[in-house]
């Protein structure tokens, strides 16, 4: 019945295992004092990445509302002021206390390596609000024949933006997880030579399809009829138990990478497009506890989407790919980029937003086409419909980053936890906005000590690197690091420097300018599992004058792991428990 997602669920929870039982025995760290007590964290000399003063943040929770503004024409309304808008969440108006008109750059990456012994994790050459797009072709989710046909269009649509020179990264969502095909580039050729060479795989739903026969003797059939209707019906349970749990971790894998990705690009200023192409998986967004009517054990992985998304400033395009016939479609064209489907789905989703999913009768496909537009709708990005049109659909994604406005409001002390509405309003004859329709607020007492825990072994075993903290690591290179061996497993030490930039810490005045930071390094081996690890907590409040150097430079933490001679890829994850930001950073090493 095919196994491949079954086959790499073992190694992931071990791997997830292995780090979580590392973590659960960290030590804290006491007030730093001078920097010459190397057990506590020390600034550095690095400077921050961003040109922006240095500033003690607060735990106020900000919600940030990019809105995209255009006239009759689709063109951008430039100028518009504050006063012109108007914000409410649950039909309350919210006092906007951030305002900017954005005009992006295309991001500009330097360098990884700022020199062979440092390694960064944040590349961007200045702090513009930069464009970058990523686009995902969805394996998991979408029939291979689908899979075919995006492949194509999308190499089509690479062909004719040779001149766009825009920043744009490729991945895979597979049975295994999220997969890089290529990282930011604005070579064209480059995306579509690795484009080329992906390897399209059966979706979950087919991987799960049962044999049409179980034999083909008629006369077996006739002499057994009752054993073989018996046995049928068994097979069909069986069919029936094994495809919900496929559709269940195809749900959680996809919402999980969702997570991944937002992470990974959340230090990236500016607002990010997000292409995604997909057959769609049934649920709806704004009631955590129906999830194609599975119940509420994915609550978790709902959560840390929506936050992480809404966080990251990630609109979201999904491309439809579960079209019947891609040659024809009874939609004009004139129906590309609007927040209908079909008449079927309009009525659902009601002029308040979509109807929860217990109020409405269940339908897999309908309610796979109600996800694509509640991606859509909760980020501010579009759900294109007409597959016959996906050029001019990732097109249009690209360029909706041009221009902007950028809204901000606090939320109050007593906000609940949940989902909350968006709508923005725009005064002016003839305009049309297009803006995040909500967001979700997770549960404070959902952010337990485990929970970190959680995520930062998650974040050393993601593919690709959080930004949510800008790092920086140095190896240190002294006399113990190349003494010899000792005769204890003959093992080496090799120490770091890790540098976490001021810029992007949270530092909490209303408590002593406190910080609350968790540690971790593991090194993986040339068969990637892990060959040592280490894990530290630094919890603790700041003296003025401490604050104000780190704000400027960095947090230094310093980090060792004990290894044998050999090669290995040691990384590095830190996690903001008062932001819940994390940041991650992997280098090679050898061991001589």
């Amino acid at each position: 019945m095919g196994v491949p997602m079954l086959r790499a669920l073992p190694s992931l929870i071990f791997a997830l295992a292995a780090a979580s039982s590392l973590l659960a025995q960290q030590t804290t760290t006491q007030p730093p004092e001078p920097p010459a007590q190397t057990t506590a964290p020390a600034a550095t000399d690095d400077k921050p990445s961003r040109h922006e003063p240095a500033k003690v943040s607060s735990r106020a929770d900000l919600v940030l509302v990019p809105v995209i503004v255009t006239d009759k024409s689709g063109k951008h309304v430039p100028g518009l002021q504050k006063d012109a808008f108007r914000v409410e969440e649950n039909g309350k108006v919210q006092s906007v206390s951030i305002f900017e008109e954005v005009k992006t750059e295309k991001a500009v990456f330097a360098a990884a390596n700022k020199t062979p012994e440092t390694h960064s994790n944040f590349t961007l050459q200045d702090a513009h609000p930069s464009r970058v797009t990523v686009v995902v072709l969805d394996m998991i989710n979408t029939p291979w024949m689908r899979q075919v046909d995006a492949k194509k269009q999308l190499t089509t649509y690479l062909l004719r933006s040779v001149t766009r020179d825009e920043p744009m990264a490729l991945f895979g969502l597979t049975s295994s997880g999220l997969r890089q095909i290529h990282p930011f580039t604005t070579d064209t050729q480059v995306l579509i030579d690795a484009l080329q060479k992906v390897q399209l795989s059966l979706s979950s739903e087919e991987s799960t399809q049962p044999p049409e026969n179980l034999t083909n003797d008629s006369t077996s059939q006739q002499e057994n009829n009752a054993d073989l209707q018996q046995m049928n019906d068994f097979m069909t349970d069986l069919d029936t138990i094994v495809t919900n749990l496929y559709e269940r971790q195809a749900i959680r894998q996809t919402l999980h990478s969702m997570t991944q990705l937002a992470r990974a690009y959340a230090g990236i200023p500016g607002r990010k497009t997000l292409i995604w192409a997909t057959a769609g998986f049934p649920f709806m967004i704004d009631d955590p506890q129906a999830f194609a009517r599975m119940g509420d054990d994915m609550r978790l992985e709902f959560e840390q989407t929506w936050k992480s998304l809404g966080s990251a400033n990630i609109a979201v395009y999904p491309v439809d790919l579960s079209a019947l016939d891609f040659s024809s479609t009874s939609l004009p064209s004139a129906t590309y980029g609007q927040s209908t489907s079909s008449t079927k789905v309009n009525n659902i989703r009601g002029s308040d937003g979509m109807k929860s999913a217990m109020r409405i009768p269940y339908d897999k496909f309908v309610q796979q086409q109600m996800t694509l537009h509640a991606f859509a709708d909760a980020t501010g990005g579009r759900a294109c419909i007409t597959t016959n049109e996906l050029e001019k659909c990732f097109a249009t994604a690209v360029d909706d980053s041009r221009d902007y406005y950028l809204l901000g409001y606090y939320l109050d002390a007593g906000t609940k936890p949940g989902w909350h509405k968006l709508k923005v309003k725009v005064a002016g004859e003839g305009l049309h906005e297009r803006s995040r329709q909500g967001f979700y607020m997770p549960s404070k007492a959902d952010d337990t000590p485990e929970l970190h825990r959680l995520e930062l072994a998650e974040a050393l075993t993601s593919p690709v690197e959080y930004t949510g903290l800008h790092i920086n690591v140095q190896q240190l290179k002294n006399a113990n690091a190349q003494a010899p061996a000792s005769s204890a497993g003959d093992k080496k030490p090799a120490q770091f420097l890790l540098a976490i930039l001021g810029n992007s810490l949270t530092i909490d005045p209303e408590k002593n300018n406190a910080i609350d930071l968790e540690v971790a390094a593991v090194a993986f081996d040339r068969n990637h599992k892990s060959a040592a690890t280490t894990s530290q907590s630094i919890v603790t409040s700041l003296k003025p004058e401490m604050t104000q150097k780190i704000l400027e430079t960095s947090l230094g933490v310093k980090q060792q792991l004990d290894l044998a001679p050999g090669r290995y890829e040691v990384k590095f994850a830190v996690r903001d428990n008062l932001s819940g930001l994390l940041g991650t950073l992997s280098l090679p090493l050898e061991i001589k």
